[in-house]
Order: C-alpha cells, then sequence, then structure tokens
C-alpha cells in the first residue's frame, strides 16, 4: 500500500497527515493523527478529498502522471503543505527539459530506423525493383514477442550472380512451401541485397510506423522547444521581473489536464504596448478566484513585455483556493 505523510501546525496544535493508496482497489484513505477521518474514491478519477482539519476545511488534491507518479498534496486555504506557497498542480515529470530531449531523441531515432531500414528499401523495390523466381533452400522460426517466419532461397541476379538470401514471410506461406519450391522475389538490380519475397508485402506496415512518429516528432521539438523556453522565461524573470496588474480575459478548462485550468489575461508593459499572456496549469479552486474582467497580478521581463508569469494574487504572501470549485 502506498503512503504519503504530511507534518503540519495549526493554531499551535500539530497534525500528523497520512494517505494511504491501495494498489488493488485504486481506494484513497486519510488519516489525521492515527485516525481515519475520510475514504475517497479512486484514485483515476476523484482527485479531491475534503477533511477537517483543525477546524477548517483541508483539500487532499492529487494529480496522476503514469503509472506509479501518482503526486498528492494537502491544501489549506489555498496553501500548500508541501511547499508553504500558493497551491499549484505539481509539474508533469514527462514534460521537463530533459525527459522532453529524451523523447525527442527516442522518436527521431526510431523515424530514423524504420525510414532507413524499412521505408527506404521499399522505396527502392518500388521504383527500381525486379521480380525473378527464387528456389526455397531452407526456413526457420523466430520466437519473441511475436514469431515471425522466414525463408531463405537463392536467385540469379541481373548480373548472373547467384544471390542466397532470406525473406519474411506469412505462417501460411511459410506452412505451404518446401525446399526446392520456388517463390516469386523482388530485388534492386544494382543492389540485390535490397529484395524480399513478392508475397510479403509491409508497405502498409510500414506507412503507418512512419506516419505515427512522423507525427510525434514535430510534437515532440515543440516539446523541447516550449521547456527550453519556459525554462529561459523563468530564469530572465526571476532575475529581472517587474510585477504589473493584468486583467483576466478567459478560464479554460485543459483538455486531458485532469481537472486543471489557465488563465488567459493581458497586460500593458512599460512602454504601454498591450501584451497578452497564459498563466500554468492552476488547480480549479485557484482558477475559480478571477472572474473574467477581475485583476490578477503577474511579472513580465523589460527586456521582452512579452514573456510574462502568472502570480495571482497582488500580496504575495496571500493564497485563494474556492473549496469544492469544478
Amino acid at each position: 500500500m502506498a503512503t504519503k505523510r504530511w507534518r503540519t501546525t495549526i493554531d499551535k496544535q500539530g497534525y500528523d497527515i497520512e494517505v494511504r493508496n491501495s494498489p488493488w482497489t485504486g481506494r484513497v484513505r486519510v488519516f489525521v493523527n492515527g485516525s481515519e477521518v475520510t475514504r475517497g474514491g479512486s484514485r483515476e478519477v476523484a482527485q479531491r478529498i475534503i477533511f477537517p482539519l483543525g477546524g477548517r476545511a483541508a483539500t487532499l488534491a492529487w494529480m496522476n502522471y503514469g503509472r506509479g507518479a501518482t503526486q498528492y498534496d494537502v491544501v489549506v486555504e489555498g496553501r500548500s503543505i508541501s511547499t508553504g506557497s500558493q497551491a499549484r498542480p505539481p509539474k508533469n515529470p514527462y514534460e521537463s527539459l530533459a525527459m522532453s530531449w529524451l523523447l525527442f531523441i527516442g522518436v527521431a531515432a526510431i523515424l530514423g530506423g524504420v525510414m532507413w531500414f524499412g521505408a527506404l528499401p521499399e522505396i527502392r523495390l518500388a521504383l527500381e525493383g525486379r521480380e525473378t523466381a527464387a528456389r526455397v533452400v531452407g526456413g526457420h522460426v523466430s520466437s519473441g514477442r511475436s514469431t515471425n517466419y522466414y525463408l531463405r532461397y537463392v536467385f540469379v541476379a541481373a548480373d548472373g550472380d547467384t544471390k542466397t538470401a532470406e525473406g519474411h514471410v506469412s505462417y501460411e506461406t511459410y506452412r505451404s512451401t518446401r525446399s526446392g519450391d520456388v517463390i516469386s522475389v523482388v530485388y534492386v538490380p544494382s543492389e540485390p541485397d535490397i529484395q524480399r519475397p513478392v508475397s510479403y508485402d509491409e508497405r502498409p506496415a510500414l506507412i503507418g510506423l512512419v506516419a505515427m512518429f512522423g507525427v510525434g516528432l514535430p510534437y515532440t521539438i515543440a516539446m523541447v522547444w516550449r521547456a527550453q523556453r519556459t525554462r529561459a522565461i523563468t530564469a530572465a524573470l526571476v532575475d529581472r521581473a517587474i510585477r504589473t496588474s493584468a486583467t483576466v480575459d478567459k478560464v479554460s478548462k485543459e483538455f486531458l489536464g485532469q481537472g486543471t485550468r489557465r488563465i488567459s489575461y493581458r497586460y500593458e508593459d512599460a512602454e504601454g504596448r498591450s501584451r497578452r499572456g497564459r498563466s500554468p496549469r492552476l488547480y480549479a479552486e485557484e482558477a475559480a478566484a478571477y472572474a473574467p474582467g477581475s485583476n490578477a497580478t503577474i511579472a513580465y521581463d523589460p527586456n521582452n513585455g512579452a514573456n510574462s508569469m502568472w502570480l495571482g494574487a497582488a500580496d504575495p504572501n496571500a493564497t485563494v483556493w474556492v473549496t469544492g470549485a469544478k
């Protein structure tokens, strides 16, 4: 059973908070000073448990970032017990700069491998390929995560050389073919090592792989760019931020964001130019405190007024939280 513990003091009274999560049922239970105060729904669905703590309403909030990556926090009047500041959703570890680079390198490597070892040979076979008869001399089965069937055969290339090669075939072809049988193969005359049995066409699978990883590549590039930009903006704002008031334009629910919100806002920089920005992911309980048209505090980079960061309340020590907001 996974557990998470906190120790906090409210009105000079100490409290030990423990969250227990069953790996079998996904049920989440909350204990205060050893006594169970409430149990919530599934870890994958509920994501909120409100329970009494020192005469106040505390909220257990959590975010699911994949198997074994659930992150919990206890919030009292908008303040995170974990950080002591305004409660905000923890960053997705899979969106960090290091992980973004790893995903980009992985997708690029897989796409490159599919293109080099699969798609490019098939393109050459389609453009330059020549069919010929080949005599089967053997075969074998390769077992692993899946079972693959191969035939070994010989054929005479355009230059008169006899080539011995091996090709992937279907189970039906493998079962019905014997040594000495003749099958059709297609090969590139200028490079006979590029060949395959005519009966086994891998083009649909290759097209699917290229499409899947081809779409994934620009997505991972965007992830790297976004992570690098966020790091650069954060570093710049720590060094030379200017605080100002912004007007809330819209509060939007994040798609697949586990109920989190983003706030779009506008502000003017020191030169009077109108700028727009967007908050990071916020809990719904914080976002509910900022209606469209209301004011909030942001910080922007004086060297680049378009780069800004959401702060929220005007008082840096204040926190906001609308308990039960959806």
